[in-house]
């Protein structure tokens, strides 16, 4: 066995202040907050995390924790493991210029005979992590319930085919024409989840190729005639073939044109009208295209415009289920435009229509 390197020449242990100014500087840079109390409950260690969390005044200290927090739990906790009973874990949610959720472990240190008795809290601020697990209990049951519908429309058709098949042609007609619908219906669904999925883990690989605006809307458009002129709508597109080609994913600007479109044609009356109009303008960062998808639909009242870009959100969810659609389509847009660097907003109005407007950068 090889003998262990030596110490080279001229190192010196640290200085214990060098060594304290070290400890201290590794307590700032952590993240979570720590905080060490002593037997007589005041606090003698404390990090800039923990300072800034809890909102702590700069002198703290030194000073008994019962006057620096107002939280019997957490009071309660570095008592009972003073007192000898074990590591604790609890939960705060903290009310100070933002409420956050607080993770807190509380644990005792080893008795020492120049620090005595004392005990660590660990401070972890839990608020972001437990809203993503709540977004995605609400996302699971959402799905299971819009998929629960078609599912379930299929199976008791089909299974009315097999049991008690109509013999009468125009019955026959309608359970096939709903099994059709049901299944489309799904298949969009399906389709939807499986965006939402690659756009959360970043599994889309968007490529950046120069795109030609009036092709993409000129192609959507054809491809949703149909459901328009079924609507009794007129669509229209006024986008300047000589316009600048947007810096984009060709396919992620399909999705997003066809959305847009779709969700137009959704929500405006028979005999109303959609168009779809561009320009070149002057951002911040550069010149861009600016897409409108303009309809003179129903519109969105106010108090819900800054939420109809979250998955599943439906103004209304009556009417939403008549025409169909899982409210993913607009927050497939918002995920899409984002990821390729532009810009959305809505302007809309109840009973005057709405406009979205999708700013991309230009090739």
């Amino acid at each position: 066995m090889s003998e262990p390197a030596a110490e080279p020449r001229g190192r010196r242990q640290l200085p214990q202040q060098v060594r304290a100014n070290l400890f201290g500087a590794v307590l700032d840079a952590m993240t979570d907050g720590v905080m060490v109390v002593d037997d007589r409950m005041r606090l003698v260690v404390s990090n800039r995390a923990l300072r800034d969390t809890l909102v702590l005044p700069p002198t703290c200290l030194g000073q008994p924790l019962a006057q620096l927090v107002d939280h019997d739990g957490l009071l309660r906790a570095f008592t009972e493991v003073l007192a000898g009973s074990g590591p604790r874990q609890i939960e705060w949610t903290h009310k100070a210029f933002v409420t956050r959720l607080l993770d807190i472990a509380v644990v005792p240190l080893p008795d020492h005979d120049y620090w005595g008795h004392r005990a660590l809290g660990v401070v972890r601020d839990v608020t972001d992590r437990r809203q993503t697990e709540r977004m995605q209990l609400e996302f699971i049951a959402n799905a299971s319930h819009e998929l629960r519908t078609p599912v379930a429309s299929i199976l008791g058709w089909a299974e009315t085919l097999v049991d008690a098949p109509p013999k009468d042609p125009r019955k026959l007609g309608a359970v096939h024409t709903t099994i059709h619908r049901q299944a489309k219906r799904l298949h969009t669904l399906l389709d939807q989840l499986l965006d939402v999925s690659q756009l959360d883990g970043e599994r889309w690989n968007l490529a950046t190729d120069a795109v030609d605006l009036a092709a993409v809307c000129h192609a959507q458009v054809t491809a949703q005639r149909e459901a328009a002129e079924a609507a009794g709508l007129s669509v229209t597109v006024a986008v300047p073939e000589a316009l600048p080609s947007v810096l984009c994913d060709r396919q992620a600007l399909d999705l997003v044109v066809g959305n847009l479109l779709q969700n137009a044609i959704k929500y405006t009356p028979t005999g109303g009208r959609v168009e779809l109009r561009a320009e070149s303008v002057a951002e911040p960062g550069g010149r861009a295209v600016r897409l409108a998808v303009a309809d003179s639909g129903i519109g969105i009242a106010e108090e819900h415009q800054p939420r109809i870009f979250e998955r599943f959100y439906r103004v209304d969810k009556g009417r939403a289920r008549h025409v169909g659609g899982a409210g993913l389509g607009l927050a497939i847009v918002a995920g899409l435009v984002r990821r390729m660097g532009g810009a959305l907003q809505v302007h809309s109005a109840v009973g005057k229509g709405s406009t979205f407007l999708v700013t991309l950068p230009v090739g």
